[in-house]
């Protein structure tokens, strides 16, 4: 018969690894903490859009925070997405088009505007 210290035991080496899992997984592609200083809106908006097509216009705040994150963690975040089989609207080539759009929709949305040349 199992004792409650046996089955305290058996708990923890079956719960620690499954929470522990996405964060190893994610390690082996990159940085784990890359995207943790984007908030769940943004991060579900980008989300939504580059892998579903919704709709989503990113404030700048959201720009702001993925352009902080990274080029190279926005790459990881799309890469482990894809690679975990999530559902995915289109093609993976309609996935990295969006994720591209999104990348240069938001440096376009935060590089400062240059004023005209003087004319001469």
């Amino acid at each position: 018969m199992a004792t409650p210290k046996n089955l305290s035991a058996l708990m923890i080496l079956l719960v620690v690894p499954v929470a522990l899992l996405p964060k190893a997984t994610f390690a082996k592609v990159g940085n784990p903490d890359c995207g943790k200083g984007i908030r769940s809106d943004c991060g579900s908006g980008f989300f939504q859009y580059i892998f579903l097509a919704d709709t989503f216009t990113p404030t700048n705040e959201c720009c702001h925070e993925l352009l902080k994150a990274g080029k190279n963690c926005h790459n990881q975040f799309v890469e482990l997405s894809i690679s975990s089989h999530k559902p995915i609207k289109g093609t993976k080539s309609d996935v990295y088009r969006r994720s591209n759009e999104t990348w240069n929709n938001c440096v376009a949305a935060l590089s400062p505007v240059s004023p005209p040349e003087p004319a001469h």
